[in-house]
């Protein structure tokens, strides 16, 4: 996984394109102010049915120390996309909460520059837990650093305009996934072609469609054989949670190489899914024309 950063200096002019690059987005580096940053090293904390514990690796990446909250959320995604927050007490159809069964480890992270730290999950699996997956969402909430770890004399108080900023940014929020029992997951994609959309702008349009009691994440790539070689045309990254049964894509092609006469639509699930091999399984052929 490559290494993202984004760095949001006027956070109130960009906050839009925040939100669609946090849910996009792997790896990335949240800012305030230029000296307000932490670098996020997982973009998923992912347990099988199998193990029972896992750490997320976050690092502070400014010349200052920095202290977080780690709280709790639950959300669930849209069918148009984005996610909305799950109110307390609301039940949503096949999804179950993981906070209930998890134990997150430290709460609180008091980070010296340049300093990584893991934070540990580990599953409580209760007697007679059902099957199925369950997800809830770490959230990271910038608090005031301890006079005693800060060197900047005046500084130890973050100004009630910066709080307000950092909330917002905070609202990065990482998915923490554990499986139970017996799971399944199938995939296959309906509807697949190549046109134009409303832009005017050339691609492959398709609907990705999850079936089973797990969520459908990993890659997809639209690869295409120029003479005896594989080139790879788009790709995107799929998630569609176990609240979605599918999702409508398109994937601009802005080149097609001589000699591509069929696109193949292959996917690869997660590195931690049961199902990982670390090869791709075709989907659809597509003619490109």
């Amino acid at each position: 996984m490559k290494l993202k950063y984004l760095k949001i200096i006027y956070p109130r002019q960009f906050l839009k394109m925040l939100v669609l690059l946090l849910f996009f987005c792997g790896p990335v580096v949240l800012a305030a102010t230029p000296s307000r940053a932490m670098l996020i090293l997982d973009d998923m904390v992912f347990i099988g049915p199998k193990s029972s514990a896992a750490i997320f690796k976050v690092k502070n990446a400014t010349t200052r120390p920095e202290a977080y909250r780690l709280g709790w959320v639950q959300l669930r995604l849209k069918p148009g996309g984005g996610k909305e927050k799950i109110a307390p007490g609301e039940t949503v159809e096949n999804v179950m909460p993981a906070e209930p069964y998890m134990y997150m480890a430290p709460r609180r992270l008091m980070l010296m520059p340049d300093q990584l730290q893991h934070v540990r999950f580990m599953v409580r699996r209760m007697e007679n837990l059902p099957a199925g997956e369950y997800r809830s969402y770490i959230v990271f909430q910038p608090e005031v650093v301890p006079d005693q770890y800060n060197p900047e004399t005046g500084r130890e108080t973050v100004s009630s305009g910066t709080s307000v900023q950092m909330d917002m940014l905070s609202g990065f929020r990482i998915p923490v996934f554990f499986l139970n029992g017996e799971t399944t997951l199938k995939t296959y994609v309906s509807e697949a072609g190549y046109g134009r959309d409303a832009k005017g702008k050339n691609g492959v349009y398709f609907t990705f469609v999850r079936e089973g009691n797990r969520s459908a994440i990993g890659d997809l790539e639209v690869r295409c054989m120029q003479g005896d070689q594989i080139v790879k045309l788009t790709g995107v990254e799929v998630k569609i949670y176990t609240e979605l049964n599918e999702r409508n894509y398109f994937l601009p092609i802005k080149n097609i190489p001589p000699g591509c006469t069929t696109a193949y639509l292959e996917y690869s699930p997660h590195a931690a899914d049961p199902d990982f091999t670390g090869n791709f399984v075709r989907l659809a052929e597509i003619p490109l024309q």
